[in-house]
């Protein structure tokens, strides 16, 4: 069996599961790294001369921290309630007199929005790139900390891929089972 068969075949919860544990996780634990690192170069670096290559680094992993953060604090929460639904057989039209209020299609809205933001997150960090000469104070740390935001970005790329092939169609699949699309 592929890996695209295998993917395709998975349920959406275990899909989110392996999704938080083998890249939500991941990325955010790299964003720490590099946080580690550039704290390093600031802190070794007298003249200040890192300042600008390092903030940059700084603030996209803070940005990308704050992506995962809201994947785990709100999507993560709203699959898990969209899975147990469609396992429990609890379709929206039966909810209540007014239908439910799990306003499926702003999580579906906001899940396309968050694949903008890290379309943009990816391109900012291909752009941040600081040209290694060998004079360069802490000359191996800033290879370590390119090293760092190059498995960054490939990491996040891998994530939208995920997020936009298996994760926005198992969503979808799942709120068109329980009834909450036309």
């Amino acid at each position: 069996m592929t890996e695209q068969e295998q993917l395709d075949g998975e349920t959406l919860e275990s899909f989110v599961e392996r999704l938080n544990i083998a890249h939500y996780d991941v990325i955010y634990t790299l964003c720490n790294t590099v946080g580690k690192l550039a704290q390093r170069i600031q802190e070794g670096d007298a003249l200040h001369k890192s300042s600008e290559y390092v903030s940059w680094c700084n603030k996209l992993t803070g940005e990308v921290q704050r992506y995962i953060t809201i994947k785990k604090e709100h999507l993560l929460p709203y699959i898990h309630s969209l899975f147990k639904k469609d396992t429990d057989g609890d379709y929206c039209q039966n909810s209540t007199e007014k239908g439910c209020s799990a306003q499926h299609d702003l999580q579906l809205a906001g899940l396309d929005q968050s694949q903008l933001q890290l379309k943009d997150i990816i391109s900012r960090i291909q752009m941040v790139a600081l040209p290694l000469y060998p004079g360069i104070i802490h000359h191996d740390l800033y290879k370590l900390l390119q090293q760092q935001m190059a498995l960054l970005g490939n990491g996040l790329s891998e994530l939208l891929l995920l997020e936009k092939n298996y994760l926005i169609p198992k969503v979808t699949a799942t709120q068109m089972n329980i009834n909450t699309r036309d």
